[in-house]
């Protein structure tokens, strides 16, 4: 028998080195330096946080995790407290923003994190100055970790090598464990001596060398000096990956959630964290001390029956009663692990490996020279300038004025030089006037403002609002989704719904696209309402209105008008927009009611905008066939609206080819009592015209006057 015993236990230690050697390969392979699901907080204004959010977790296996706040407070306690890696405060009225991280982590971690952030804020033309609460650690937390587990583990092995692995009476018992607590004690009080404000927890360590001492006393009784080896693997290397890595959050999820629910894993997590351990650290450090104890209660209870019955001459009895024993207390520790680790339902952790991918929607400006604006004049000499390579022609010009005094222009398709990066075409681009000089907002890489989707469906934007914040603008444009379905036909191209994209200029600097969001799924029917081709503020109140008409309605056919209605704040959660339905406010849109009809209804596009004595809405009567501007009178946002007599003509010829469409109102420009500057689009049915002389293809202004 004793052969046979002899056997097991080096065949047991032959297969733990084979697992330790496997588990080692996977701890350096596991260690790569990049960052997986680590948790950060955006410490901004919610409508900005939530947008750069959603971009951050939308990467597939993102290396970040992003959550949010508008409280400073708030955001130093979860930095404190081990709820987040960093901190990222946004400073709209500049492009520098800070990043705060916990300090005192493994140089890898905040090497990858800094470079992270570094992408995330060069995606929108911004920096981050790194600001981390303590020195960065030369030595990480789960090496430091690992040496108090490993002191308390070495004074196991060091009593067992000079007394054997069990104690064989009470007494000499509890000089073990007494002399564990010693050692636990003075690690923890040199600790707090040596280094007091360094970060590390002097009772977490000295918990450490304690229980890792009593779980390998607690596996030597059930198994000897195979529970010694056991203990080895279990304390040491199991958390291995952690140690090699330095960090948990530089682990993929699967080993992060492995390693974190080891002593090792405990212990730094506690000791990394300002305020101490949280709920799972102390759960395992206090319950590996419970269950060992336990264990080792139990056992020297139940040994003193065995003993009995051995003395007794009963040695079979004792010899059973000894196997289940060592079985029960197995069981019992066993179990314990096992409801320790299910507790970790309570504690998630995300899974995944990527380097963070958004893409970049960073923009710069170029100055074109444009002298004076005073009168409708100067702003058609303007639109006739030559311009620049990015901006040689284009249709909509949908605008709104900013703090600092700049104006912002959306325009749609949009022609530029043959050579100009991003392509001669594009969506969309915009515009800043300010004194003297237009800046063409130009994106990383040239192409549109607001770019195209991976499946080609680009953004014609409709209407611009401007929401001043103290040092920055937050800009809301909407646009419609539209797809060309015949590259040769002006008019074969799709709409396929609303979009609300978020922009923030700072005073005085350059506008950066935060987000693009797509509202309601793709959907070409231009009988579902396109929200957001006018829109207007009235108080806290954004109104979208919402053109549509029937399928089968001629091309000369106007649109249809309704109306929803959000706060500006929650113009980009659209399961907060109500519809009126006639006499409330509805979460249905099915139940908006027509506020102009389509016989002889608006363009797709058009303006509404608050009068001395109520509210108008001003757009081309029947499209773009059609030839009267008309503007229609409400005493309410919500009408009902008479048309009145036609304040100008703006036909198209199909003869030639020329046809004039969209005008929108601009309230802000050259104001003048009573009257209102409107500007309209130019274009040719044959694009080849508009590529030959892009002056074809530019808008126009005139000034009417409102009834």
């Amino acid at each position: 028998m004793g052969r046979i015993a002899s056997r097991a236990t080096a065949l047991l230690a032959a297969l733990l080195l084979v697992a330790g050697v496997l588990w080692t390969v996977l701890a350096v392979r596991a260690a790569d330096g990049e960052l997986h699901d680590a948790p950060v907080l955006l410490l901004g204004p919610d409508v900005v946080t939530s947008a750069i959010a959603a971009r951050v977790d939308a990467v597939d296996d993102p290396p970040l995790t992003a959550t949010r706040s508008d409280d400073p407070d708030r955001a130093a306690q979860a930095l404190a407290d081990g709820e987040v890696v960093a901190v990222l405060q946004l400073d709209l009225t500049g492009t520098v923003d800070r990043l705060e991280t916990a300090g005192g982590a493994a140089p890898a971690r905040e090497r990858a994190l800094v470079g992270l952030v570094a992408d995330l804020e060069a995606a929108y033309g911004r920096s981050a100055d790194h600001e981390p609460r303590v020195p960065v650690g030369r030595v990480g937390a789960p090496t430091i970790a690992a040496a108090a587990v490993g002191v308390g583990l070495l004074l196991v092995v060091a009593i067992s090598w000079w007394r054997g692995p069990v104690a064989r009476s009470l007494p000499r018992g509890l000089l073990r464990v007494g002399a564990l607590v010693l050692l636990g004690t003075t690690v923890g009080g040199l600790v707090e001596v040596a280094a007091p404000h360094a970060g590390l927890g002097a009772v977490p360590l000295g918990t450490a060398v304690v229980a890792a001492g009593l779980l390998a006393l607690a596996l030597e009784v059930l198994a000897g000096l195979r529970g010694l080896v056991a203990a080895v693997l279990v304390l040491l290397v199991v958390p291995l990956p952690l140690v090699v890595a330095g960090d948990a959050w530089l682990l993929t999820g699967p080993v992060r959630a492995v390693t974190g629910w080891t002593l090792v894993g405990a212990t730094a997590e506690s000791i990394a964290v300002d305020t101490g351990p949280g709920d799972r650290p102390a759960l395992v450090l206090v319950g590996t001390v419970v269950v060992s104890t336990v264990v080792l209660v139990l056992w020297r209870a139940a040994r003193a029956g065995v003993a009995r019955l051995r003395r007794t001459g009963r040695a079979a009895e004792a010899e059973a009663e000894d196997r289940l024993l060592r079985g029960s207390l197995a069981v019992l520790v066993v179990g314990a692990a096992v409801l320790t680790v299910a507790a970790s339902t309570w504690w998630p952790d995300g899974q995944g490996e990527h380097r963070l991918g958004v893409v970049s929607l960073a923009s710069q400006t170029r100055c074109v020279p444009s002298g004076p604006v005073r009168d409708i004049d100067d702003l058609n000499r303007i639109a006739r300038l030559r311009g620049s390579a990015y901006m040689q022609g284009g249709d909509v010009g949908a605008s709104a004025e900013l703090q600092d005094g700049r104006a912002l222009w959306l325009f749609g398709d949009t022609l530029r030089s043959a050579d100009a990066p991003g392509g001669q075409f594009v969506r969309n681009s915009m515009i800043v006037v300010e004194d003297g000089c237009l800046r063409i907002v130009v994106p990383e890489g040239g192409g549109a403002i607001v770019p195209d989707r991976r499946d080609g469906v680009g953004y014609w934007p409709m209407s611009v609002v401007v929401l001043p914040r103290p040092g920055y603008d937050l800009v809301t444009v909407t646009a419609q989704r539209v797809r060309t379905t015949d590259p040769g036909d002006p008019f074969g191209f799709e709409g396929l719904g609303p979009a609300v994209v978020s922009v923030v200029v700072p005073r005085g600097g350059t506008p950066q696209v935060l987000s693009v969001l797509d509202v309601g799924p793709d959907d070409p029917d231009p009988a579902r309402p396109v929200w957001g081709a006018a829109t207007v503020v009235d108080g806290e109140n954004l109104y979208l209105y919402g053109t549509s008409r029937a399928a089968d309605a001629e091309l000369g056919t106007g649109f249809a008008v309704r109306v929803a209605r959000t706060r500006l704040e929650d113009v980009g959660r659209p399961g907060t927009w109500r519809y009126w339905d006639g006499s409330s406010w509805v979460a249905d849109p099915a139940a908006a009611v027509e506020l102009i009809d389509a016989a002889d209804g608006v363009s797709q596009t058009f303006s509404v905008f608050a009068t001395t004595d109520g509210w108008a809405a001003l757009s081309k009567r029947d499209e773009v066939f059609g030839q009267d501007v008309v503007v229609w009178t409400a005493p309410d946002p919500t009408g009902p609206f008479s048309a009145g007599p036609a304040v100008a003509q703006l036909p198209s010829d199909a003869v030639t080819g020329t046809v004039r469409y969209m005008p929108l109102a601009h309230p802000w420009l050259l104001p003048r009592r009573g009257t209102m500057v409107v500007s309209f689009s130019q274009n040719r049915l044959d694009v080849t015209e508009v590529v030959d002389d892009p002056l074809l293809y530019r808008p126009a202004f005139l000034r009417i006057r409102l009834p």
